[in-house]
Parts: C-alpha cells; sequence; structure tokens
C-alpha cells in the first residue's frame, strides 16, 4: 500500500469521487468540505487516498480544523494511513469519519489503547428512501421559512441545539450554519395554529445525491409531542425535486422507536468523531 496525496481538493476529488460515491451515505461530509474550500482562500490542506495495486482502499482530509476526515475503507487501509500520519509527525486534534474505521483509527493511534470516551461522539446516519411515508396533512400545523423578523428565536434555538448536544458543539459555527440556512432559504419553523412556532429544522448541504436535514430542534417544553416527525415530514414535502429525491440526517437519539424511522428513514451506519486533545 502507499498513500497518494493531491496538490488540490479540486484534483483530489476528480481522483476520488467514484469511490466515495461508492458509499455516499457514510462519505457525505466530504461534499460538504469541498464545497467549503471553494468558498475560502487557498489553503494548503491535506487531501490523500491509500493506494492498493492501483485502486483507491481509504479516501482522507486533514481539515482546516486540524481533525482527519477519513472514508470507509479496509482497515488495513486505516492503519496504513495512521502509521502515514505518525510518520510525518502529524500534531491532529481528531478523527472523524465511518464509526468502525475512526475507532480503529484512534485505537492505532494510541498503539493500542482506546481514546477517551469524554472526547467521542457517536451518532446514526439515516437516509430516505426516496418514498415518502404516506400520512394525512395536518392542516394546524404549517411551514414557515425562518427570515430576519424570525431570526432572534431561531438564533437563540440554534445556541440551545449546541448546548444541549453531547459534548457539546460550537455555538459560534451552529449560528453560522443556522444563518446560512436562512439565507439559502432553507431554514424553517413549524408553527401550530394558534400556538406559535414549536420547532426547527432546514436542509444545510447536498451531496452528489442527497439533500442532508440538519439543526432539528424542538424546545424542552414542546418535546414528546411528535413535533420533530411533522416537522420532518413537512420539509420532505415541501423541498423535494426531481434531482434530489433523497435525504440524509445524523441522529444521537438513542432510545427505541427513532423518529426519522417513524418517518420513512432508514438507519444505515454509525458515524463516529474522536478528540484526540
Amino acid at each position: 500500500m502507499r498513500v497518494q496525496t493531491y496538490n488540490s481538493l479540486s484534483r483530489f476529488l476528480i481522483k476520488s469521487e467514484d469511490f466515495l460515491l461508492e458509499n455516499e451515505v457514510v462519505n457525505n461530509l466530504f461534499w460538504e468540505l469541498l464545497a467549503a474550500s471553494n468558498k475560502m482562500p487557498k489553503t494548503n490542506q491535506w487531501a490523500g487516498n491509500v493506494m492498493n495495486k492501483g485502486k483507491i482502499q481509504l479516501s482522507a482530509i486533514r481539515t482546516v480544523s486540524n481533525y482527519l476526515l477519513i472514508s470507509d475503507g479496509s482497515s488495513s487501509a486505516v492503519q496504513h494511513l495512521s502509521n502515514y500520519a505518525k510518520r510525518k509527525k502529524w500534531n491532529i486534534k481528531g478523527v472523524s469519519g465511518p464509526g468502525k474505521g475512526t475507532l480503529y483509527f484512534s485505537k492505532h493511534w494510541f498503539n493500542g489503547s482506546d481514546d477517551q470516551d469524554l472526547g467521542r461522539k457517536i451518532f446514526s446516519i439515516y437516509a430516505s428512501s426516496g418514498q415518502l411515508r404516506t400520512k394525512k396533512e395536518e392542516k394546524h400545523f404549517l411551514l414557515k421559512k425562518v427570515g430576519k423578523n424570525e431570526w432572534p428565536k431561531a438564533r437563540m434555538w440554534a445556541i440551545q441545539f449546541a448546548l444541549e448536544s453531547t459534548p457539546q458543539l460550537n455555538t459560534s459555527a451552529i449560528i453560522n450554519t443556522a444563518r446560512n440556512m436562512m439565507k439559502a432559504g432553507n431554514l424553517f419553523f413549524l408553527q401550530r395554529e394558534g400556538l406559535g412556532s414549536c420547532g426547527m429544522a432546514g436542509i444545510g448541504r447536498k451531496t452528489k445525491n442527497y439533500k442532508v436535514i440538519n439543526l432539528v430542534y424542538v424546545p424542552k417544553e414542546e418535546r414528546g409531542k411528535k413535533y420533530a416527525q411533522k416537522m420532518i415530514l413537512k420539509i420532505l414535502r415541501v423541498t423535494k425535486d426531481k434531482y434530489f429525491p433523497r435525504y440524509l440526517l445524523f441522529s444521537d437519539y438513542k432510545r427505541e422507536e427513532n423518529l426519522y424511522e417513524k418517518a420513512g428513514f432508514q438507519f444505515k451506519s454509525e458515524y463516529c468523531e474522536s478528540m484526540f486533545y
């Protein structure tokens, strides 16, 4: 095996996209990183593939926040990349990617010891089948686009979303995500007639074939009323088009009867973020 590096992220994408598309759901964050890099001043981000006999076994990008994003791939390729990073004396903050590969990289990075659970967050990735669950439309619930008048509440809920995550997310980053979604017309409130807004969610980004639902938030006093499920179904109806009929979302909901499964999504994989320091 050998590591093939590229002098630009655009070159990396040309060489890697077919491989990444083989498991697009699990590798979905690569498209977010590559799209974001096009909007930033040129940076010297490392990007590379672990190759074996001319075929890609694993793709990876070292992000501007100094995390290593890895794709779905073989355990031997993950180990080879870890050895490469050690030889290069990388001082990375952590690794993220498919659950099994990320945990394997972390254990190898620490010479067989586990990384600290405190710095680890595991999500479930869900994907829609392209077919919406048939359900009677509830007319007393409306979906409203968040605009300037709604932004103060959306900003407050974005902060709560970040603070209630385990571990806590960066509030500035989440606020910026919400603001960008609003500017694109992709941030929504679920409103119940006579009671006002009772939830928030939107479309955060796209992969090659999927839209990604993000920032699903229901305030504590409104939980347990199936508002999130109603909101997801309404967003799917409003934003669905022939070019992007399928959707992805991440969930840290660990209890039984996941609300996204009730809305017609299927569990696809675990996704893990491991912080090294």
